[in-house]
């Protein structure tokens, strides 16, 4: 029951943001009492912080199992970007989310209790990885964990997020499968200028 009302949740939070979404609507998707919210979790404020906790421990658990450390540098980058893209493509309701956290200025996202781990979890696996390809020899020095997620971020989320302004006004399908294994094989070529010395990344 919990986990059914954090996925109504979910949709709820991420269609119509923090103050148009209604507890109501989501007890009601799951078919239960609007109580039971409160029973689980509490008021509104706390449903949406289990909510956006929730949603970004789950994209961080999906990298997790990709056992990056057993991989070579580049290939264990390569295969995060392709999960990264691969998850907001299946998961929009957490780009929505995200947005909407956003437009709120990140102020919930700050309150939750785990917001130190989920950190770590983000910049923690792509630092060892740096540092695996510098002192191997193939990686730049000087690039940073928060260069490698910020771009790994942007080309993933920025296709999803904005597919319907680009479909309406430039009349370009940014989800079509024809524009999918481009735009994929665009951020593995920047993943690779971005953190490879030139005789590595040419190899």
């Amino acid at each position: 029951m919990r986990q059914a009302l954090l996925d109504a949740g979910k949709t709820e939070f991420a269609n119509y943001g923090y103050d148009g979404a209604r507890l109501e609507r989501i007890a009601a998707k799951v078919g239960c009492a609007k109580r039971m919210l409160y029973y689980y979790f509490g008021n509104k404020k706390d449903v949406y912080l289990a909510v956006i906790e929730q949603s970004y421990s789950d994209i961080r658990a999906s990298e997790e199992q990709l056992n990056l450390d057993a991989l070579e540098p580049l290939q264990a980058l390569h295969t995060l970007a392709r999960k990264s893209f691969d998850y907001h493509e299946h998961n929009q309701e957490f780009t929505r989310l995200v947005l909407q956290e956003n437009f709120q200025g990140g102020e919930m996202l700050g309150q939750i209790s785990t917001i130190d781990a989920l950190r770590k979890a983000a910049f923690e696996p792509l630092g060892r990885i740096l540092q695996r390809g510098v002192a191997q020899g193939l990686f730049k020095e000087g690039i940073t964990a928060v260069d490698v997620h910020y771009l790994i971020s942007a080309l993933s989320s920025f296709r999803v997020d904005h597919s319907a302004t680009w479909r309406s006004l430039l009349q370009v399908d940014l989800m079509g499968a024809a524009l999918r294994e481009r735009h994929q094989q665009m951020l593995q070529d920047q993943l690779t200028a971005l953190v490879c010395k030139e005789a590595a990344a040419q190899d």
